[in-house]
């Protein structure tokens, strides 16, 4: 009979104890004398305990947790997204105090070129820019924080490897379309994600679950404290038992579910060997990205004709900040906004803002790529500018 992969959940006992626990009840004794290079999400230039950034002191029970392993060098990295310098995020998130503490090394992954790979069999992302200091290390823990994420479902550890492409690249995966005639019925997101989990997936993962984020993830929704950690060799189980204890269904979720597939794993609990057996009587429910636009945004018009969760959430964000830099876009008093496929036929107003790769039309509207694009790319498209270099963007 063949062994299924363990995953550990421990929950209860605040981020520190979580995080050290889960990955200690691991048979840690491949990381003896290894060089380990732990990737947090620090990629955005915010406080601990707010849901956006992994907390700190769930950083601290990993080190402590590989120090006691007998790992070698421990070290510490991050790509963040467009406008957040790596060591100010790893100062603010309160990582580079842990980092001191502990005497690890904080690397900047974008100081130094890239590596170009090749993606056989690629969906959507041929080749990718990946950045050189992960292949200095041993070993690759990945450590995020457990999120809704309005593009992506969720972001858990394979999405946290998006975190490894270098600069831009991460902005690139939000621009892709397929090439012409290709049938996949996925966003292009998804689809580069998983691409991406072809030649790059962490050999651990400890999910922390104490202080996250639903709702308008990964940086606009509203934290929830839910006190749990998981831990596993097996990525994908990882992320399967890190969507149970968020109460959501990893097969909902398109780019693990593509991950599984592709990679021939399964999707569902029941094949993994999950300790405790009573898990999920310490999991939250995380509350989804909304789908609808009933927020209170009297002067704008949206077209929505078969669009899909993401670019509607896009918007959502988008309105939430930068509606009040729109007055000099609006249509007969009104910002007019369309997206979805079905936006192609209608007779839409001049100036309208068609958002997405679907919606891309002739005529004369503010015509926005991405699938989806980042709210930031919208600001752009539309006024020429680029926003306030301090504004969150989603990664």
């Amino acid at each position: 009979m063949k062994t299924k992969p363990i995953v550990i959940v421990t929950a209860g006992d605040g981020p520190f104890a979580n995080a050290k626990r889960a990955l200690a009840q691991l048979d840690l004794a491949g990381v003896r004398g290894k060089r380990v290079l732990v990737k947090p999400n620090a990629g955005r230039l915010v406080g601990p305990a707010r849901g956006i950034n992994t907390h700190p002191e769930a950083l601290a029970g990993v080190i402590e947790s590989l120090r006691e392993a007998g790992a070698g060098d421990i070290a510490i990295g991050e790509s963040p997204i467009l406008g957040v310098k790596t060591l100010e995020a790893f100062e603010k998130s309160g990582m580079a105090e842990v980092a001191r503490r502990y005497g690890c090394a904080l690397i900047d992954f974008d100081a130094v070129p890239p590596v170009e790979k090749a993606i056989p069999d690629a969906r959507v992302v041929t080749s990718t820019k990946v950045c050189a200091p992960i292949y200095e290390y041993d070993v690759l823990l990945s450590l995020p924080v457990a999120k809704c994420h309005m593009h992506t479902g969720v972001t858990l550890g394979i999405k946290n490897m998006k975190g490894c492409l270098y600069r831009r690249e991460k902005v690139r995966y939000h621009q892709l379309e397929y090439p012409p005639g290709a049938a996949w019925g996925e966003r292009t997101l998804d689809s580069a994600i998983s691409d991406l989990a072809m030649i790059l997936l962490p050999d651990i993962t400890v999910i922390d679950g104490s202080v996250g984020m639903e709702g308008l993830g990964p940086s606009g929704g509203e934290r929830i404290e839910s006190d749990f950690a998981v831990a596993s060799f097996h990525p994908l189980g990882a992320d399967v038992v890190g969507c149970a204890m968020m109460g959501l269904d990893a097969a909902e979720v398109a780019h693990l579910r593509l991950v599984a597939e592709r990679r021939g794993w399964p999707i569902d609990t029941g094949a993994y060997d999950v300790r405790p057996a009573d898990f999920r009587a310490h999991h939250a429910d995380y509350r989804k990205p909304p789908t609808d636009i009933s927020v209170a945004y009297p002067d704008v018009v949206l077209y929505d004709v078969e669009s899909c969760s993401a670019c509607l959430s896009t918007v959502m964000l988008f309105l939430k900040r930068f509606k009040d830099d729109m007055s000099q876009y609006l249509v007969d008093g009104k910002l007019h906004i369309a997206i979805g496929k079905g936006v192609r036929e209608l007779d839409l107003p001049e100036g309208t803002i068609c958002v997405g790769n679907c919606a891309k039309r002739s005529g004369t509207c503010f015509f926005v790529p991405g699938c989806p694009p980042v709210p930031t790319r919208i600001y752009e498209a539309i006024t020429g500018e680029e926003p306030d270099k301090n504004e969150p963007d989603v990664s």
